[in-house]
């Protein structure tokens, strides 16, 4: 759940710098373009999405020309005022949309035809889409686009089985302008549809004071345990995170909060930043809407949404409990207690008094279970929180407050938005071209067909494809690129694209461009890459649980065949982790030697993959560790005692 009034923070380094801020008839003229987008919107998600090309142009011709108003071209650009090229872009990037939006109809009955006009106009398009990433998202992914369009012209040139016909410049620009299969394709379809809105409905939650009754719970539930504060850190992210479409997001929300409160206690500040930054990273894979992919894979793959919302849940459940099994572990370690209860809001009373706030996103999660769109879902989400925000004074939506929110939530969908068209360019060129079925036959021909090593290798080209992008449009790149591999070796569908989608959340903490763990440091004034490293060791559980989702794909809960062994292999994954974190940390009730580490390590692999004599040995190798440190570990002494 996002909190727009932070949200922004992700977007602010760029390569042109900070968001304009405007004053008199520019800001008119942005909120006038904000809430027209979100009316848009709501009106199409309530009574019925255009035709596919007429909505996903529409909502372009929205966010792009809002993008070269509130985005400086360099950082010298002015900033309270749009430019000259700014204005030009503006017009340019509505000129293009609004002509597809228009003529889409008749686009279409020319299936491949095309003017001369429509050929210059889908230069332009292409250029303006471009520098409108540059200019959100900075030069690393408009680069790697631009080098498929490379690739897709320069197909006879490559080498081996990357050779292909090789596409016209005219035929690369139909593709991308005039077809539902390039910059209007799919991802931006996600955009311009459940994306969104349930990044609007994240501003909603945020205005009407729900955010706050997140932290407030989570502070009741966990602030008096050992390391309290970091356990807020995972219970509010993990509630906040799930319909947010951005780490960064997530962390700007809940950091702002958690992070001061954990260095206060006296976590160090790298280790305060790592917390937030793995929790806010597992708000993408919580359900119910995991960051607004789970309505992509289900698009995707043609099944319903219930079904990756059973599969997302003991993934997910699994990732948070590694990270709470450190944060037990670091506090037990380091001495550290939890905040005085006397200090803390009781759970009682937070229910009593805020409870009735949750009901807009329990409302969605009923609408989604019985069926309904997920965009209608949205959109009563959106009226139930507006209704309840007149329940008390000081959450109640006025005429203002209501623009402004609608404001908030149109800015914040920008920098996905224009992540989401971009990664458009890659799938058209994959398609058009027949790459991603030859990619997945390079794969194999490095891995020789083995399932370990082609997993390992799809592991990392998702992590790398993912880098600095947000949630959905990491996940499709990633998909599109790294999962026909697995398929092709006899891996199911929706267990590969959970495979994907873990490592193209996780890719937010994982060092050389983790953006999520960059903002982390930020809030905790610490050294970003320790605070990465650090995360990745708190987050492990999640570099290693995607494995399970190929082995022993009944913990998804989509291919049970026996309930017993279902539940076993759930339990015994559960321990698994347990033994993970405490290879990671070193200590159980009193320091763990190295070869314990070795041990625990080694018995928890074993633990979390299946097949009785790995269960057993692992049983038996975290047991020794255990018993060693119960018999002749000593205790670390408690701080102030």
């Amino acid at each position: 759940m996002m909190d727009t009034t932070v949200s922004g923070n992700q977007e602010k380094k760029t390569s042109s710098g900070k968001k304009r801020s405007f004053s008199g008839n520019l800001k008119l003229l942005v909120t006038v373009l904000t809430v027209a987008l979100a009316v848009f919107q709501l009106y199409t998600a309530f009574f019925g999405v255009l035709p596919a090309m007429q909505q996903r142009s529409l909502h372009l011709a929205f966010v792009l020309p809002l993008i070269f108003l509130l985005y400086p071209m360099w950082k010298t650009s002015p900033k309270n005022r749009p430019s000259l090229f700014d204005w030009m872009f503006a017009a340019g990037a509505a000129l293009c949309t609004v002509y597809v939006y228009f003529m889409y109809e008749d686009i279409a009955n020319r299936a491949g035809m095309y003017t001369q006009y429509e050929l210059y106009l889908g230069v332009v398009m292409i250029f303006l889409v471009f520098e409108a990433a540059r200019r959100v998202l900075g030069y690393p992914l408009p680069i790697f686009c631009a080098l498929f369009i490379l690739f897709a012209y320069f197909g006879r040139s490559m080498p081996g089985p990357f050779k292909h016909f090789g596409l016209s410049i005219p035929r690369i620009i139909e593709e991308l302008y005039l077809t539902t299969d390039g910059l209007f394709g799919l991802v931006t379809g996600v955009s311009a549809t459940y994306i969104y809105l349930f990044i609007l409905f994240g501003a909603f939650l945020s205005s009407t004071g729900t955010s706050q009754f997140f932290n407030d719970l989570a502070m009741a539930l966990t602030g008096h345990l050992k390391g309290g504060p970091a356990k807020i850190a995972v219970v509010s992210s993990a509630f906040m995170g799930t319909i947010s479409g951005s780490t960064s997001a997530n962390v700007a929300t809940t950091g702002a909060f958690t992070i001061p409160l954990m260095k206060k206690i006296g976590y160090q500040p790298h280790f305060a930043g790592a917390v937030e930054a793995a929790a806010s990273t597992g708000g993408q894979i919580m359900p119910p809407v995991l960051g607004a992919a789970a309505f992509i894979i289900a698009d995707s793959l043609g099944i319903s949404y219930l079904k990756v919302l059973s599969a997302a849940v003991v993934p997910a459940l699994l990732y948070f409990w590694g990270i709470w099994c450190c944060l037990s572990l670091e506090a037990a370690k380091l001495g550290l207690q939890g905040l005085p209860k006397d200090a803390l809001p009781r759970v009682k009373d937070v229910l009593v008094k805020s409870g009735y706030k949750s009901i807009p996103l329990f409302g969605i999660i009923y609408f989604l279970v019985q069926g309904y769109n997920p965009l209608y879902a949205g959109c009563w989400g959106i009226v139930l929180a507006t209704l309840l925000s007149f329940v008390r004074k000081e959450d109640r939506l006025n005429i203002r407050s209501f623009i402004s929110t609608l404001e908030d939530g149109s800015k914040s969908a920008l920098s996905v938005a224009i992540a989401c068209v971009i990664v458009g360019v890659v799938i058209g060129m994959m398609g058009a071209t027949g790459i991603a079925l030859k990619v997945g036959d390079v794969i194999l021909g490095f891995t020789k067909g083995n399932l370990l090593l082609t997993l390992i290798s799809t592991m990392i080209l998702s992590m790398v494809l993912g880098m600095g992008m947000p949630t959905t449009a990491s996940y499709v790149m990633a998909s599109a690129v790294a999962a026909p591999a697995l398929i092709l070796l006899g891996a199911k569908p929706l267990d590969v694209h959970f495979f994907v989608f873990f490592y193209a959340v996780l890719s937010s903490v994982t060092p050389p461009v983790c953006v999520g763990a960059y903002t982390a440091a930020g809030i905790a004034g610490s050294d970003p890459n320790r605070t990465a490293f650090t995360s990745i060791k708190l987050a492990l559980s999640g570099f290693i649980v995607p494995f399970v989702f190929i082995y022993s794909p009944e913990i998804m809960l989509t291919n049970v065949e026996s309930w017993p062994v279902t539940i076993f292999a759930i339990i015994t994954a559960i321990i698994g982790v347990f033994g993970l974190s405490v290879a990671t940390e070193g200590y159980i009730w009193a320091p763990v030697p190295l070869w314990g580490r070795v041990l625990a390590l080694t018995g928890a692999v074993l633990l979390i993959f299946p097949g009785i004599l790995t269960d057993a040995t692992g049983f038996a190798l975290l047991g020794m560790v255990i018993l060693h440190n119960l018999k002749f570990g000593k205790k670390t002494p408690q701080a102030g005692s």
